[in-house]
């Protein structure tokens, strides 16, 4: 089967229904326009905005604030040994932590001992007006 083709198409040498070339330049210059608006949209907004005057810094703005400890390292990386030797030295020397209830601070090998050999403490309950904490140091150290 054959299509019929236009004569006037024949002698010219392509197909004239395929495309309307006046819509495509309508639809192209439309376009044009269309992007040469919002290019200025967008410069008149944008000179817009640098001209005009910032808001006023309010005193709350103006001072700086520290927040209260503890606060975030600023250089993680640079206090990191301190940290560590700080650390290294609370865990292997005997220190006080609450002199007047009898807690102290003793060196992890030496609290591994002693775990070991008393074994892990029972809680107790307050009598009187002795504190817990009191109660409990007392016996840790007694001997068993």
């Amino acid at each position: 089967m054959s299509v019929p083709v236009d004569p006037r198409s024949k002698e010219d040498g392509f197909e004239h229904h395929d495309a309307k070339v006046k819509v495509l330049l309508m639809i192209g210059f439309g376009l044009v326009i269309a992007l040469a608006v919002s290019l200025a949209a967008v410069g008149l907004l944008l000179s817009y905005y640098h001209t005009t005057p910032e808001p006023p810094v309010s005193g709350l703005e103006r001072d700086r604030i520290i927040p209260p400890e503890p606060r975030l390292e600023t250089q993680a990386l640079g206090n990191g040994p301190e940290v560590i030797l700080e650390a290294q030295q609370r865990l292997s020397r005997y220190a006080w932590v609450d002199r007047e209830a009898g807690v102290a601070r003793i060196p992890l090998q030496r609290a591994r001992v002693l775990l070991l050999e008393r074994g892990w403490p029972a809680p107790v309950e307050a009598s009187g007006e002795q504190a817990v904490r009191l109660q409990q140091a007392k016996q840790r150290a007694e001997p068993r």
